[in-house]
């Protein structure tokens, strides 16, 4: 009798294990196509493709909102996290140019840059096509002496003629706005 049931518990364990088996193999298949599928959805673009965003801030931090502004569309829509937003490139250019009459200097220490190819909308708002993320690390100096430090995060959209026609920047304008005051 033992050699009996000795014989049904090794018959259960190999089937038991090779049932396994091919659970595993049949999760592995269906994890590799479902991450393949979503791998050809967006894309990371070469980091060249960042040069523009790369190039308006520091066009900026040295005062040169022309610059800042000189791959923007002319009806470019510019938003903040705290829902204020401006449209059109000269709104844009105006706003900035009135910044500069406050601001002694702007150091961009550490910036970060992403530029990505959006392919399946995620959202109905959200824009298909080529944004470029940028962080950056800023200390601003005012006329009036005060200095501050903080963390900016933008997103850049390209229209099909490569300007930007969506900016979007998340910073806490609270403290900007007191230490220029």
């Amino acid at each position: 009798m033992k050699k009996v049931l000795f014989g049904v518990f090794i018959s259960v364990f190999i089937i038991g294990c090779s049932n396994e088996e091919a659970e595993e193999n049949s999760s592995a298949s269906a994890t590799t196509t479902s991450t393949d599928t979503k791998k050809t959805s967006d894309e990371i673009l070469n980091m060249s493709e960042a040069d523009d965003a790369k190039n308006s801030l520091l066009a900026f931090a040295k005062g040169d909102v022309n610059g800042m502004t000189a791959h923007y569309d002319d009806n470019a829509k510019y938003y903040w996290s705290s829902g204020d937003s401006l449209v059109g490139k000269q709104a844009i250019q105006d706003y900035y140019n009135g910044r500069w009459k406050v601001i002694d200097s702007i150091k961009v220490i550490d910036q970060v840059v992403l530029p990505v190819k959006v392919n399946t909308s995620q959202a109905p708002e959200h824009a298909l096509g080529k944004w470029v993320l940028v962080w950056s690390k800023m200390q601003v100096k005012y006329k009036n002496g005060k200095t501050i430090g903080f963390w900016t995060h933008a997103d850049y959209h390209y229209n099909d003629a490569g300007k930007v026609d969506i900016g979007i920047q998340y910073i806490d304008r609270h403290q900007i706005m007191e230490a220029s005051k």
